[in-house]
């Protein structure tokens, strides 16, 4: 059973790459204690048949509420969901402020042809249609530096790369400089 004891660093880790770029696989691996934050669960949660459009307000609502009340509390975030645009991370941006905690950004940028065939092999309910993901893979904008994070973590989505507790460390080691 892994270690669950609360990360209170309070600090937002928000997540970014195209469909299949590994950002769940991250959260996993890195995530023991933090909150984690995930459009697709609160999607199987609020609506367990699968997302439909009229509830695109509630999911939001869910995200934002759960990822507020956490940081409030001072516990460690990490948002999973693509946040495939600026005004996308803008929300999360703002959250942070709200709270006046770091936001950090994990970039996933694993080759298309691996997210593609990892979205292949999806069961039918979460694989994406192959037009939804050209529409994502073009829509997504780079995390540029004068975003507003704290740091910006790269990552290839395909090996191990960077964990939590080293960012964490580094933003740790920012606030005392």
């Amino acid at each position: 059973m892994a270690n669950n004891a609360p990360r209170l660093e309070g600090v937002l880790i928000v997540l970014a790459g195209i469909p299949g770029s590994g950002k769940t696989t991250w959260a996993a691996r890195n995530g023991a204690g933090a909150v984690h934050v995930s459009q697709d669960g609160f999607i199987a949660a609020i609506t367990p048949h699968g997302f439909d459009h009229a509830y695109r307000s509630v999911y939001r609502e869910a995200e934002d509420a759960v990822a507020r009340a956490a940081l409030k509390c001072g516990h460690t975030v990490i948002v999973d969901r693509t946040n495939r645009t600026r005004t996308h991370r803008e929300r999360w941006l703002r959250i942070a402020a709200e709270v006046s905690c770091p936001a950090v950004a994990v970039v996933l940028s694993t080759p298309e042809t691996l997210c593609r065939a990892r979205n292949a092999r999806r069961d039918h309910a979460s694989r994406l249609s192959d037009e939804r993901m050209d529409r994502m893979i073009a829509a997504f904008e780079p995390v540029q530096s004068d975003e507003g994070f704290a740091a910006i973590v790269r990552e290839d989505g395909e090996g191990p790369g960077i964990g939590l507790d080293e960012i964490l460390e580094s933003v740790a080691q920012k606030r005392s400089s």
